[in-house]
């Protein structure tokens, strides 16, 4: 993936282009039967994007933030397409339209408690982060993310082997990725040259994540965009062109996966009906190729509009707004607390702590919607966790606090006194990438963050300064 581009500080013109897409698709939509509800979801994404636009650093607060609002609205688009109202949207049925309000205004109190948490954007830490990029050669960059590569396997591989230290494991093994972002931002602020190198290893991990039982292959598109909006990079023609295909890569990734997942999941868990992967990686790319060139056009079509579907993820919330307080009662922080404490209580130590089935809970709270699948887990998401703990109303003020955990975090990492900008700021985006999904329960995010931070400590504490003391900034 050749990047050319000029690469300039500021980047200003990107929210100037946020604002006018949005401005356009409220246009487009507002004649719809739902134009008042794309208004409000406009204005948000609007709201949002201005508290978190932070050029020169990584995109990862306006991602939180992005990807949550889509899955939030997206209902609201795809209803007006349809031409239909979008409380008739969910195949469900429950308070979709409040649903989708609701989580619009968890989005904004989140946003809020982000920018809050980080504070203002830091020129001078973005200036540190592209003076250490360049002084380095491209090359040690990159053999800096395959060792990491090569410590990330080896801890997945022990994992599977030890899964009373999975967490721990597989927090240390998602360190890559912070690696990964900083050879890509390496490579984008140094041109083209450099990311020829750079598309090798796009490629690679591409390949290498096709053949897994979930969709992977988005996490190497993700933290490339990363890199390139963190590289403040103004796309001409050919860099345009790249940014634009990445995109296209994305979208049409998903509408096949999409498409073919189950027949895919189904062949390499061996039919076993699990999320276990018992078919070699040369037999499941064999099978994802032929799914693939078997999809004709009714296939596809179908597919797109299963993946808006999946997108969107607030009609569980809407049925649970049915349900609770009227039939069940409220948690009052009962969830919460669960979810806190499970960090602390390692199974190694406390071997009787309870397993976190989603795919149950959620069946209570829905009234068996999510059926008892094996195969996939299926969650009613943190929002809708935290207002069966607290309600519409004191629900807000939490998700806040959540946001300004993040924010902490992040500010917290790339003003560590053994660290720098560079490297704590590519952590803190492997790190709270894991909370960019509404889908995910309460206690998995809660306690995958907070072990992601205890292992990313270890590691700039005691690892970094003695082994690359070259991430500092040369300037200091």
């Amino acid at each position: 993936m050749s990047v050319s581009a000029t690469v300039e500080r500021g980047a200003e013109r990107l929210p100037l282009a946020l604002v006018i897409v949005a401005l356009v698709a409220a246009a487009i939509n507002l004649p719809g039967p739902n134009g008042l509800l794309v208004l409000l979801c406009v204005a948000v994404f609007l709201a949002g994007a201005a508290l978190l636009w932070r050029p020169g650093e990584p995109p990862i607060f306006l991602f939180i933030f992005g990807y949550q609002w889509l899955q939030a609205s997206v209902s609201a688009f795809h209803s007006n397409w349809l031409g239909i109202d979008v409380s008739d949207y969910s195949p469900y049925g429950g308070e979709n339209k409040r649903a989708i309000v609701l989580t619009l205004v968890g989005l904004l109190a989140l946003a809020v408690g982000m920018r809050a948490g980080a504070g203002p954007p830091a020129a001078q830490a973005s200036d540190s982060a592209r003076r250490i990029a360049r002084s380095q050669l491209v090359e040690r960059w990159f053999w800096l993310y395959c060792a990491s590569s090569i410590v990330a396997f080896a801890a997945l591989f022990v994992a599977a082997l030890a899964p009373g230290f999975s967490q721990p494991l597989i927090a240390l093994a998602a360190l890559k990725w912070a690696f990964f972002l900083m050879f890509a931002y390496a490579s984008f602020v140094r041109g083209a040259a450099a990311n020829l190198l750079f598309a090798a290893t796009f490629l690679f991990e591409l390949g290498a994540s096709l053949g897994g039982f979930f969709s992977d292959f988005k996490t190497v598109m993700y933290f490339t965009m990363f890199a390139m909006a963190m590289a403040g990079i103004r796309l001409r023609l050919r860099a345009a062109f790249s940014a634009a295909l990445l995109a296209v890569l994305i979208v049409a990734s998903g509408i096949v996966w999409t498409a073919v997942k189950d027949q895919y999941r189904q062949f390499a868990s061996g039919g076993s009906d699990s999320q276990a992967v018992l078919v070699d990686f040369g037999s499941r790319l064999s099978m994802l190729a032929a799914l693939t060139g078997n999809l004709d056009q009714l296939a596809i079509e179908t597919a797109a509009d299963n993946l808006v579907r999946r997108i969107s993820y607030v009609e569980l919330l809407g049925v649970v707004l049915v349900r609770v307080p009227d039939l069940m009662p409220y948690e009052y922080g009962a969830n919460l607390l669960d979810a806190v404490s499970r960090p602390f209580m390692p199974r190694v130590l406390f071997s009787d702590k309870s397993e976190i089935d989603d795919t149950l809970r959620t069946s209570l709270y829905t009234g068996g919607i999510s059926g008892a699948y094996r195969s996939t887990s299926i969650s009613l998401g943190y929002m809708t966790d935290l207002y069966i703990d607290f309600g519409q109303y004191l629900i807000m003020p939490v998700i806040g606090l959540l946001g300004y955990f993040y924010g902490r975090i992040y500010s917290g990492l790339i003003g560590a006194r053994r660290s720098s900008p560079l490297l704590g700021s590519a952590i803190a985006s492997s790190i709270l990438v894991q909370a960019a999904l509404l889908e995910v329960s309460l206690p998995k995010l809660i306690g995958g963050i907070a072990v992601s931070v205890l292992i990313a400590a270890l590691f700039m504490t005691y690892v970094a300064p003695k082994w690359l003391p070259w991430l500092a900034d040369p300037s200091e």
